[in-house]
């Protein structure tokens, strides 16, 4: 009984140690915001097109809830937050109300949200005109019908957030939710 209450305990005591200084030492790496915007890229053009960190968004042709059709590379010379979600998620149900603040506050600065519905998850697509009218969210709102987007950008889980430059490349990526700080602190890095 003392050997399995002394494994416990050097277990217990061992996991404490990896939080406190690996675990914790990693986060903290990436909740760093230095406060000065990324650099341009000179030849953001020559850059790899994925979903990586400093490679160029990939395109898509979408429709809107709205049924406009729409590229993202209408949005070139604009800062993107691209969101992928769906009215099921708490977690995205959660942040909206963060996201609509900040694109008010914003957009007028070459700032867009771009929330693409994960539409071929949905019980139906009223649910997401409904959601929308409760949040009143007036960012575009792209409907995912196939999935072919989501499966574009890896999209394993919701809600999912790309932070997109002016010259389209990704600079930052978030999976989960996202306080409004969060949304502010990556929107202000980007060139």
């Amino acid at each position: 009984m003392k050997k399995f209450l002394f494994i416990f305990v050097s277990i217990v005591i061992l996991l404490f140690i990896i939080d406190r200084t690996i675990l914790k030492q990693s986060s903290d790496d990436s909740d760093k915001v230095s406060g000065e915007q990324y650099e341009k890229i000179a030849d953001p053009d020559s850059l790899p097109v994925g979903v990586k960190k400093e490679e160029r968004a990939p395109s898509f042709a979408i429709t809107t809830l709205d049924g406009e059709d729409v590229t993202l590379d209408d949005y070139k010379g604009k800062k993107v937050l691209l969101n992928f979600w769906a009215t099921w998620c708490p977690p995205c149900r959660k942040e909206m109300p963060d996201m609509q603040q900040l694109y008010e506050e914003n957009r007028d600065d070459d700032f867009v949200v771009l929330a693409v519905n994960m539409t071929n998850t949905e019980k139906k697509r009223s649910d997401v005109v409904q959601f929308v009218d409760h949040y009143q969210l007036s960012f575009p709102i792209l409907m995912d019908e196939n999935g072919k987007v989501a499966q574009q950008y890896e999209i394993l889980s919701y809600p999912t957030s790309f932070f997109i430059d002016s010259d389209g490349v990704i600079r930052g990526k978030i999976v989960g939710e996202m306080s409004k700080e969060m949304m502010y602190k990556e929107m202000i890095l980007l060139p």
